[in-house]
């Protein structure tokens, strides 16, 4: 956006650009966000700033707490039509995902949860931003909860650090729901480059106390202070040398940023902070060129013809220059320690721009060091036993891998049964080395392979042993089903009839957790994510927990079905049933930057209304859905001992899937009279997931919260 000073063609020519900011820092339903307005000012004073992007006033424009889709989007039109050469759209605030088709929609001030003619679909923005007429670029900048989901095919694992796998992607692509998601993310159309605050599934960041918001923060600090040495340029391609006899270029090769080298160096600074990363994308290398002008630049001093440059000192330069950069680093290294031990001492104290506000922890990834203890108290109702990488990377028998673990169910004081969801379906027996009183020691000493009959395919998720130890009942998305294995042989002797609306409008995330109440009355079938009518509700999915009623070994019928709100951006993989129809649920997810969430809650299905006859819950009131308390987020928990492949918030946090309540209280020791509470992580078949067992002590006598 500035004058080339010696880059090759095509450059951004300021004068015949503009930009539109938007913004919305004051909601009438929504939590405010005042660091949005220091967004906007800041950011048009950067971009009109004769030493950093150069523009005229006049062709920037800030929009500030549009009433309408119009006032926000008229401006962009406006200045489709003015702007010959960049155009740049920024917008900040809140965002939140349609939950049929997964599209982002951006906030007005009167934007209300839940109903998305209030807010502004993206695809209608870039619609404005036309394809056929001036400018000759459009620079798109989103600053907004779940802004990384319009980045085109970045959930099928093809941007950088994405955070769903190619083999999930295809996964989701094969459903209805993946079908419409993928069609509608050409977001490149009528784009030339595209910057998000955030990835797909992740919650952007407005800390609380700062200037700006998080993303934006560290956006405006690079374009202020510029990158010092050639990483400025990122992989700009060489200035033009300078003819014979001629001084050479006086800007150099530094002088201006690209958008590579800013999206970089913010990722940089944000993945040191621990919040969320940014995501781009780009049309024919845009990114490549040059932006605005560095401010960390250090002039070439001309040289006089025939004549060595004035005040050059001889070779000891090239040296002068690289304890510069070196003391630069220095510096920020030094600041970013400074902000770590900030974020410590005001953990949790952030806001997210999404329409559900997410408490996202802002402290830096935990280390374990000897020195800290590896059991204790979580919280008031959960403590930390211990926990066992002893499965990870190991065999059965020196042939079959133990990974994979995706379920738990108890055989015996310090025995369980875990169940592996890759294909084909196979049960392990594990000896957990423990009751619970001490930390777990895992080994597999016995193994079955299932076989489902039917054909199609067969992917375990939930896993109950039926009383007496002969079969086990196990929940399969695929289909979705549950069906009962004999445990001797792996053979397949029946199936539990499904309600009509949890195959019909299930997508491929469903029949994730299973469990059955002590006496087996009971059976709990929860789905993993909402079905396509339920959908979401300000980020917290819509779930539903089918009961059905019968006898261990014998018949069970569907009986009633529950409603259940997940916490904003977490999903359910596991249930646990105490009795009288209260439950343990593990909530989870992964986010890149952030790593694992395991949080525990209780839920209370007792005064719950049976939503078996609804066909959507998004007009159902709160008091229809199930009674929630959380006993733990174990990130929470001592860290102590543990490791971890991946950027963690707690290295003790893996992939956790499986989760057993133990057969009897504990005996003795500081937690005598609790359960012991078993979890097992799920490594996915990856080298950076690990096979982890976890003893947690629990108190389960706590009443759900009204």
């Amino acid at each position: 956006m500035t004058d080339s000073g010696g880059y090759p063609d095509p450059v951004f020519n300021p004068a015949e650009s503009a930009c539109v900011i938007i913004g919305v820092d004051s909601y009438t339903s929504l939590p405010q966000l005042p660091a949005v307005r220091n967004n906007l000012k800041a950011l048009r004073a950067a971009l009109t700033d004769r030493t950093i992007g150069g523009m005229p006033k006049r062709n920037c424009r800030v929009v500030l707490n549009p009433r309408t889709i119009t006032a926000a989007l008229r401006p962009v039109e406006q200045a489709v039509h003015t702007a010959k050469d960049t155009l740049i759209v920024y917008y900040a605030g809140h965002g939140f995902l349609d939950s049929k088709q997964e599209g982002l929609y951006l906030t007005l001030p009167g934007t209300e949860a839940g109903k998305l003619h209030s807010g502004i679909p993206y695809a209608w923005l870039r619609s404005v931003l036309g394809t056929r007429t001036p400018p000759r670029l459009r620079i798109v900048i989103l600053d907004c909860c779940y802004s990384g989901s319009v980045i085109k095919g970045m959930s099928a694992g093809t941007m950088a650090g994405g955070a769903m796998s190619t083999a999930a992607a295809t996964q989701l692509a094969s459903s209805r729901l993946g079908e419409a998601l993928f069609e509608g993310m050409d977001s490149m159309e009528g784009v030339s480059y595209l910057l998000t605050s955030t990835p797909w599934n992740v919650e952007a960041l407005a800390p609380e106390g700062e200037e700006y918001t998080a993303f934006t923060g560290e956006f405006l600090r690079v374009l202020r202070e510029g990158i010092p040495g050639a990483q400025a340029a990122g992989r700009v391609p060489e200035a033009a040398s300078s003819e014979p006899g001629e001084p050479p270029d006086a800007n150099g090769p530094d002088t201006h940023l690209t958008l590579e080298a800013i999206y970089r160096e913010v990722r940089r600074a944000l993945r040191a902070k621990n919040r969320p990363l940014p995501q781009q994308q780009s049309q024919n290398s845009i990114e490549k060129l040059p932006f605005v002008r560095n401010r960390a630049a250090r002039p070439v001093p001309q040289v006089p013809q025939g004549g060595q440059a004035a005040g050059a000192g001889g070779p000891g330069d090239g040296a002068t220059d690289r304890e510069l950069e070196r003391q630069r680093e220095r510096q920020r290294e030094e600041e970013e320690q400074e902000a770590r031990k900030r974020r410590t001492r005001r953990r949790g104290l952030v806001a997210s721009l999404c329409v559900a506000a997410v408490a996202v922890p802002s402290f830096v990834w935990w280390q374990s060091r000897d020195e800290v203890p590896s059991s204790g108290d979580c919280s008031d109702d959960v403590a930390l036993i211990g926990h066992s990488d002893a499965l990870d990377g190991v065999e059965y028998e020196a042939a079959v891998p133990v990974d994979g673990l995706s379920a738990l169910a108890m055989s015996g004081p310090s025995r369980a049964w875990a169940l592996a969801d890759n294909s084909p379906g196979r049960i392990f027996e594990l000896d957990l080395g423990t009751t619970g009183a001490s930390p777990p020691a895992a080994r597999a000493i016995d193994m079955r392979t299932l076989h489902p009959t039917g054909g199609g395919r067969f992917d375990g998720e939930g896993l109950v042993l039926e009383q007496g130890g002969r079969t086990v009942l196990v929940a399969s998305e695929a289909g979705p089903s549950i069906r009962r294995f004999r445990v001797s042989d792996g053979a397949e002797l029946g199936r539990i009839e499904l309600p009509h609306n949890l195959v019909r409008w299930a997508g491929p995330e469903n029949l994730e957790a299973l469990g059955a109440s002590p006496d087996g009355r009971y059976l709990y079938a929860g789905l993993e994510a909402p079905l396509f009518r339920d959908g979401k509700a300000r980020g917290r999915s819509l779930l539903r927990i089918q009961r059905f009623k019968g006898t261990p070994g014998g018949t069970y019928v569907a009986d009633k079905q529950y409603a259940y709100q997940s916490a904003a951006g977490l999903r359910m993989s596991e249930l646990v049933a105490l009795g009288g129809d209260r439950l343990l649920v593990l909530e989870t997810n992964h986010a890149e930057g952030q790593g694992n969430a395991v949080r525990i809650f209780g839920a209370d299905l007792s005064r719950a209304k049976d939503v078996s006859k609804v066909e959507s819950l998004q007009s159902e009131p709160v008091d229809a859905f199930a009674k929630k308390w959380e006993p733990v987020d174990l990130v929470t928990c001592p860290r102590g001992g543990s490791a971890s492949a991946q950027p963690q918030l707690n290295p003790l946090l893996e992939n956790a899937e499986g989760m057993a309540l133990g057969t009897a209280p504990l005996a003795s020791g500081p937690y005598k009279g609790r359960l012991p509470l078993f979890l097992v992580s799920d490594n996915n078949n990856s080298p950076h997931q690990i096979t982890r067992v976890y003893a947690l002590a629990i108190r389960v006598g706590r009443p759900a919260a009204e």
